[in-house]
């Protein structure tokens, strides 16, 4: 990769997308990975909870109120993320339309109100979506988290050379913290490492 390569986006970030790079933080942060698995278990003993106590004692039965319960927290669950990205929305219509510079040294940022530049050891992981791509920061939360979509793109080819670009700074800055680890105690397991999923 030549050290000229660079990948432009320019955009204004839609409800949509940021509600893609918030699931995508959820389901690839080492958190939200166990908050997953947690959430299906529950959901699986409550369904037999219910489907027993029906197949026994009938309609009427008291597990429907453990059926109400449970769809009423599903539904906050998903009322809370969006409504989560609806105040991340207002937060980046403020700032107006974006225009992000993504190159070897990190990710450039210019709107209509802030600029800014990170670099790459900001950054541990990138999850690819449909309609986003996601940096992610390498702590178990996964709280720094930039979405860039898709359709900010110039070209269709740019989708190739960022996920390039994602590739080698990534790994490079793995190498970096790895470097810092040496001599120091291991790593925990699945702590550490660059880490760019795509398809998700």
């Amino acid at each position: 990769m030549t050290a000229d390569v660079s990948v432009q986006f320019t955009y204004t970030v839609t409800l949509r997308e940021i509600s893609d790079g918030l699931k995508l933080q959820m389901r690839h942060s080492p958190v939200g990975r166990w908050g997953y698995r947690v959430l299906w278990v529950v959901g699986i003993f409550l369904g037999l909870v219910i489907a027993i106590n029906v197949a026994a004692k009938g309609i009427d039965s008291p597990a429907l109120g453990v059926l109400r319960f449970t769809v009423t927290v599903i539904v906050i669950m998903i009322a809370c993320r969006w409504l989560m990205a609806l105040g991340l929305l207002g937060y980046a219509r403020h700032l107006g339309e974006h225009r992000v510079t993504v190159d070897q040294s990190g990710i450039g940022t210019v709107s209509e109100r802030h600029t800014n530049h990170t670099g790459w050891e900001f950054y541990g992981r990138c999850v690819e979506g449909r309609r986003v791509f996601v940096l992610l920061t390498p702590d178990v939360w996964g709280a720094g988290v930039l979405i860039l979509p898709k359709r900010g793109l110039s070209a269709p080819q740019d989708t190739e050379r960022m996920r390039e670009l994602l590739a080698a700074a990534l790994i490079d800055q793995h190498s970096v913290r790895a470097a810092r680890k040496k001599g120091s105690a291991q790593p925990e397991e699945g702590s550490s490492g660059a880490e760019v999923v795509r398809g998700a």
